[in-house]
């Protein structure tokens, strides 16, 4: 019996248990790419708000 979340790639491609080396590599640099641009508004508000003030 297992407790806690299921492995990172469930939600992507179903309930398999893990993805292949490349799926979860792909896996990680979509969300590397994910954060950058989340980072990148974030430092945009920062900036609007410094010169706002």
């Amino acid at each position: 019996m297992r407790f806690g979340f299921p492995p990172f790639g469930f939600y992507f491609y179903g309930p398999r248990p893990f993805p292949s080396r490349e799926e979860y590599l792909d896996m990680l640099k979509e969300y590397r790419k994910d954060l950058e641009k989340e980072l990148r508004e974030v430092e945009k508000e920062i900036e609007e708000i410094k010169g706002g003030s």
